[in-house]
């Protein structure tokens, strides 16, 4: 959700688009050109045929191909929060629900096996799990960017989704420079991982509809299924750059938003309560006073339990199902077409 409004104000044809929409969308289509030409003849003999054409039917495949690819990097381009958010485990519908229960099960079990009071296990909680268990994502990714999501809450008691589009604005030049180029990074390797996924899904079909030789589908369908799992591998790194930079543009820039609506003189008030306050405004239009005065006849907290939470039952890591269903689709394919 932070990362929709993380977009840079320049064209169609800038840095990004080139990075993470027409660069991943020409090796793809390559790919699919070099696949389909090797089941049908080999590329030397497509190559050949290519060579014989006219020069005004290679004009028009080229700009058919080049017209193509910058549609469909438009539209990756575009879809690029769509995506992100298919990688963090937002997945609805009756193939979506059991695996999220997975992915679930699995963090859920791994979190709770996290001593706070041990620095390697802190450390890897403060960066890669959400503080309530209840917000727990399916995925690794989803995890990191929930934990950046949550950061500004747990501390400020600040509703980052409410707050970030109108504090990002305000940010300097410097620190917004930093949050997309960190942003990029991670859409770049979750573009490619997700090109690579459907890569190795339509080469395996259409070579096995094609008939090819059990070595060329075994080729196609493994690279793909393996560049799609080691980019998103390498999105994890990148995702924790991203997070820890929301985590430090909250941190120190927050009191720029307080400032520019009026309300710098806080320093008496707490804190939290201010941005409860202008979240409720905001969001449902509620009046800064009614929150104030409720909050000063609030009764006082019941204290809260202390005993730890009874670990979930453990589960798959959702990689090992993903490896088994890769290789289960690999061994078919190659025993059909033998």
């Amino acid at each position: 959700m932070l990362g929709t409004v993380v977009k840079e104000a320049g064209g169609l044809l800038d840095r990004r688009f080139f990075l993470n929409g027409l660069l991943p969308v020409l090796a793809f289509l390559g790919c699919c050109l070099l696949t389909v030409a090797a089941a049908r003849g080999g590329v030397v003999a497509a190559m050949t045929t290519w060579q014989r054409q006219d020069a005004t039917i290679k004009t028009v495949h080229v700009l058919t191909f080049l017209i193509v690819a910058l549609l469909a990097a438009a539209w990756l381009a575009s879809a690029a929060t769509t995506l992100v958010r298919l990688y963090e485990g937002y997945w609805p519908g009756l193939v979506g629900r059991p695996l999220r229960a997975l992915g679930l099960r699995w963090h859920r079990h791994r979190s709770a096996a996290l001593d706070p009071g041990d620095d390697a296990d802190y450390a890897r909680l403060h960066a890669g799990y959400p503080s309530d268990p209840g917000e727990i994502m399916p995925t690794r990714l989803g995890n990191i960017l929930k934990n950046a999501e949550l950061h500004p809450e747990d501390r400020y008691g600040l509703d980052a989704v409410v707050v970030w589009p109108r504090l990002y604005p305000l940010l300097p030049e410097e620190q917004r420079r930093t949050l997309v180029a960190a942003r990029t990074e991670l859409e770049f390797f979750l573009t490619i991982s997700a090109l690579a996924a459907v890569y190795s899904a339509a080469s395996g079909i259409f070579l096995l509809f094609a008939g090819a030789a059990p070595s060329l589908f075994l080729l196609c369908h493994s690279t793909g299924g393996a560049v799609a799992l080691l980019a998103y591998r390498a999105a994890l790194p990148s995702a924790r750059l991203y997070g820890q930079q929301v985590k430090v543009t909250f941190d120190v820039h927050r009191a720029l938003l307080l400032t520019a609506i009026g309300r710098q003189d806080t320093a008496d008030d707490d804190e939290r309560l201010v941005w409860q306050a202008l979240a409720r405004h905001w969001y449902r239009g509620i009046p800064l006073a009614a929150t104030f005065h409720a909050a000063a006849n609030l009764p006082p907290e019941e204290p809260v339990s202390n005993d730890p939470p009874e670990p979930p039952r453990r589960a798959l890591p959702p990689t090992a199902v993903v490896l088994t269903a890769f290789l289960a689709t690999s061994t078919l394919g190659a025993v059909l077409l033998q």
